[in-house]
């Protein structure tokens, strides 16, 4: 357990790095150009996403699972693995870079981005193969569990891209530079650079795996690995075809409501760019354990190690409930001021932190459950329960939002996440055969919750803070401390109640 604790340590503080760095970038640009402009980013970022998920077929997640998979059932050598990962990797996004240069026009004439965006999808379709097979490489080195190679090519992949992105914003736009045309540029860097990184790491590992003998792997033909990845390929392709239908309709149904296009971007842009990532930055810790719990729990499953199974379930159980709920807290206690701090000039994204707090431990479950149930091999539930989720949002989407404008974001929202994580974890319990215990995934945690917030108010109260800033921090870094010194002395008294109990 202490390699998992160290690898997801390692993964958590890149990932807080580049994503608090990303968010900054989101606030520049914001005060630069408009919150209106940062919509029409976060649109064609949307967009990039979409057309990678279809060209690289979830490939991180099936390498890293095979890969880990083989490892379990005591074969060494995974050459036969990566050949057929590679190739699939390379021939789907080969596949779909050819297509979308040949539909960029009518991409662009659909989104009426006119011949600036039908460019642009061109040149996202020339970074696909090297995102693709980047990505394929970083799963095998996640299934070895060398976490170092991602998390450099994380970093390497985001310097790359934010700086001709920045570069850009400060020197050509003004020259007349579509924005458009500079975000692609700057995707197509990112792709770029990162898999030559990944290219140059995977080289040395192949020629010692190369060298090793010939060991029948459990996959050996392309029928099997199909058959196998194909679950995975199609739960990609359900969650990114209904989350950018979701994306696209939200700033389509502000508009109907509020009928003003600026307002309508502008509240798209600060949702997308300010408010979700406000809320998706602390989970960075459980996206970085989902990741490696993935190859850990495939592992223990492939080699019938059931007690393992169970015994690192109820660990993310138990750190992940804990987690959520004081984040939760966080948002509902500071949530105002972090807004604040965000878009001083505007109080929706404050507002809607604070109005998200309860839907935050759903929303971050769904990180780990999805870990688990990938790494169970269950992935037929996960593309089923993931499509229910998102015709839940959609629904609520086209009904809520072009009533109640912004409220029926969050209303879509309450209700996707909330169902769906529910059933999440009835069905990994029932599945894993494990118990759920109330009391310490959910009293627990709100006990921890509470006590954190009500002392990092009282000692707040005696300090007298010079700004909103100075104050938001000091309150967040105290109740952080209280967080994870009652967390650490509850888990010893757990130990000692344990030894007890046996004796």
């Amino acid at each position: 357990m202490n390699r998992i604790v160290k690898d997801t340590a390692r993964l958590t503080i890149v990932s807080f790095f580049l994503q608090g760095l990303g968010l900054l970038m989101n606030i520049i640009i914001s005060n630069k150009l408009g919150t209106a402009s940062v919509g029409i980013m976060t649109l064609i970022f949307s967009l990039f996403s979409f057309i990678m998920v279809l060209a690289n077929g979830n490939i991180f997640i099936s390498t890293s699972r095979f890969v880990s998979e083989e490892i379990g059932a005591g074969n060494g050598n995974v050459r036969r693995i990566m050949r057929l990962s590679i190739g699939f990797s390379l021939i789907l996004s080969m596949t779909f870079a050819i297509a979308s240069v040949g539909l960029a026009g009518i991409i662009s004439e659909k989104a009426g981005g006119g011949a600036e965006l039908a460019v642009s999808v061109r040149i996202i379709a020339l970074s696909l193969t090297p995102a693709a097979l980047g990505s394929c490489i970083r799963g095998y080195f996640n299934g070895v569990r060398n976490v170092k190679v991602p998390c450099a090519g994380d970093i390497i992949e985001f310097a790359a891209k934010w700086a001709s992105l920045m570069t850009g914003t400060v020197f050509l736009l003004d020259k007349g530079l579509s924005v458009y045309i500079l975000i692609s540029v700057s995707i197509l860097i990112g792709e770029a650079v990162s898999c030559v990184y990944y290219a140059v790491k995977y080289s040395a590992e192949y020629r010692k795996f190369a060298a090793l003998p010939e060991i029948c792997p459990r996959i050996t033909k392309i029928s099997s690995y199909l058959k196998l990845s194909l679950p995975i390929v199609a739960s990609g392709y359900v969650q990114m075809i209904m989350s950018t239908a979701n994306e696209t309709l939200v700033p389509i149904m502000l508009l109907r409501h509020d009928s003003s296009a600026e307002r309508a971007m502008s509240e798209y842009g600060m949702f997308e760019a300010m408010i979700i990532p406000t809320v998706f930055y602390p989970s960075v810790i459980l996206t970085s354990l989902a990741n490696i719990m993935i190859p850990e729990i495939a592992r223990a499953n492939s080699s019938a190690n059931i007690a393992r199974v169970k015994s690192l379930i109820g660990k993310i159980f138990d750190r992940s409930f804990c987690y959520s709920f004081f984040v939760a807290g966080m948002l509902l206690t500071a949530g105002k001021n972090i807004g604040e701090i965000l878009c001083p000039s505007n109080s929706l994204v404050g507002e809607t932190l604070v109005k998200m707090f309860i839907v935050v431990p759903f929303i971050y479950l769904e990180i780990v459950l999805e870990g688990i149930i990938k790494g169970l091999g269950k992935q037929n539930f996960s593309t089923i329960n993931s499509l229910c989720e998102y015709v839940i949002r959609i629904i609520c989407v086209v009904i809520f939002v072009k009533l109640y404008g912004f409220a029926g974001v969050l209303i879509s929202y309450y209700a996707s996440n909330i169902y769906s994580n529910i059933v999440r974890i009835v069905f990994v319990c029932r599945t894993a055969d494990i118990p759920f215990n109330f009391c310490g995934y959910i009293l627990k945690p709100f006990i921890l919750c509470f006590f954190c917030c009500q002392f990092a108010m009282a000692a707040a109260k005696l300090m007298k803070f010079s700004s909103v800033l100075f104050e938001t921090v000091i309150y967040l870094c105290i109740a952080a401390i209280a967080f994870i010194i009652m967390y650490e002395l509850d888990k010893k008294f757990f130990k000692r109640r344990k030894v007890y109990a046996a004796a």
